[in-house]
């Protein structure tokens, strides 16, 4: 009796296995095909998006962002064509902002922009909306230009970084919308005043790129190229970009205030990083005592008619608000972080003696003249 039940035990198993295994499959076609389908329109748009990303992608929708610039400081472009050149800008917003150089559009009596659109052959007037003379940039508006334009976003400044592959759109020697490929040397850099960041780039730079982007493989703006170190005035496979972060942050204030001003101290300095230095202080201002001038690093402060309160000629400035201060580039990033009209608290030294000094930051006074003699005429912004 027991192997008789043991044996109905054992069929009644295999009956079920058997079963099991028979009436799965009669909806696995069923889940597959339903799967599938998902899967298929998931990805059915994927060489499309795969596209996006290629290079001659990025490249075209960088050139619908990029503008050329056509300035003359005749009213008549035509009556002197020796007074007329090419510039680059970028559209950083929907709404027609375009960023450039400032040194493009000072003292020009006649600005015209184009897009580079098959559909859009038609040259606009600009309005300037702001300027930033020591960073060398402006801000225009486009005028008449009906509905959105496309524009660039900044690369997160996190991952800009030495040995970047980036490439630069412009105008270079007339060549309009070319197109040239390098990496940043360096991130560190700075343009015209410590205050201004730059990147370094071996990227073709040349006269008519002024202004335009440099961006990375995903067509972000890295920086706005501004100089070219060479001694042809031609590539040399040495270029300054203003960094992102900077052009940002001067694009903000320019949209807001019209005018972009950073804080100083008001005074003028020399540095005192090396025995060159040190002696040539001396040798500019013999009535100076020798065993006045530290023998450590820091900044004198030259004899000048308006001094703040509280600083007096041949002071050597070795920290601001508790950070010490080297030279002329620690001065800036102490400095950066403050606003006009703040107390800051200088550490000097006097005559071998330490002591501290409060005082109100002024405005950074930019000799315009100086640094663009050429075009020496402030250009009319919008008023607000």
């Amino acid at each position: 009796m027991r192997t008789i039940k043991l044996f109905s035990l054992v069929c009644f198993s295999i009956v079920l296995i058997f079963g099991c295994a028979v009436s799965a499959p009669q909806n696995i076609p069923a889940v597959v095909e339903e799967k599938a389908l998902v899967v298929q329109n998931k990805f059915k748009n994927l060489p499309e998006a795969r596209d996006q990303f290629k290079f001659q992608s990025v490249i075209k929708r960088v050139k619908e962002s990029v503008v050329l610039l056509s300035v003359s400081s005749s009213e008549n472009p035509l009556i002197n064509p020796k007074n007329n050149a090419l510039c680059t800008g970028v559209t950083v917003s929907g709404d027609g902002h375009v960023i450039t150089n400032f040194h493009c559009i000072v003292n020009q009596q006649y600005t015209r922009l184009w897009y580079f659109s098959k559909n859009d052959w038609q040259e606009y007037e600009v309005e300037i909306l702001g300027i930033d003379p020591l960073a060398d940039l402006a801000l225009l508006q486009v005028i008449g230009k009906e509905g959105p334009v496309p524009y660039l976003k900044f690369a997160d400044p996190k991952e800009i970084e030495d040995g970047l592959e980036v490439f630069a759109v412009g105008h270079p020697m007339g060549m309009v919308w070319t197109i040239s490929k390098g990496i940043v040397s360096s991130t560190n850099r700075y343009s015209r005043h410590p205050y201004i960041k730059s990147v370094q780039t071996d990227a073709a730079i040349n006269k008519g790129n002024s202004g335009g982007p440099l961006m990375n493989m995903r067509g972000e703006i890295v920086a706005i190229n501004a100089l070219i170190i060479s001694r042809i005035s031609e590539n040399a496979g040495i270029a300054l970009g203003i960094r992102g972060d900077i052009v940002q942050e001067s694009y903000k204030t320019m949209l807001e205030h019209g005018k972009v001003d950073r804080p100083a101290i008001g005074v003028m300095i020399s540095p005192l990083n090396n025995t060159l230095n040190r002696s040539k202080v001396l040798k500019d201002f013999p009535e100076l005592k020798s065993q006045y001038v530290p023998n450590t690093f820091g900044l004198m402060i030259r004899p000048d008619e308006k001094l703040p309160k509280g600083i007096k000629p041949w002071d050597t400035l070795v920290g601001v608000n508790g950070q010490p201060v080297n030279d002329g580039v620690d001065l800036a990033n102490v400095m950066i972080k403050s606003n006009i009209g703040d107390i800051v608290t200088l550490t000097i030294i006097r005559k071998r003696r330490y002591m501290n000094v409060d005082i109100p930051l002024l405005v950074f006074p930019i000799p315009i003249e100086k640094m663009y003699p050429m075009k020496p005429k402030t250009p009319t912004i919008n008023p607000k």
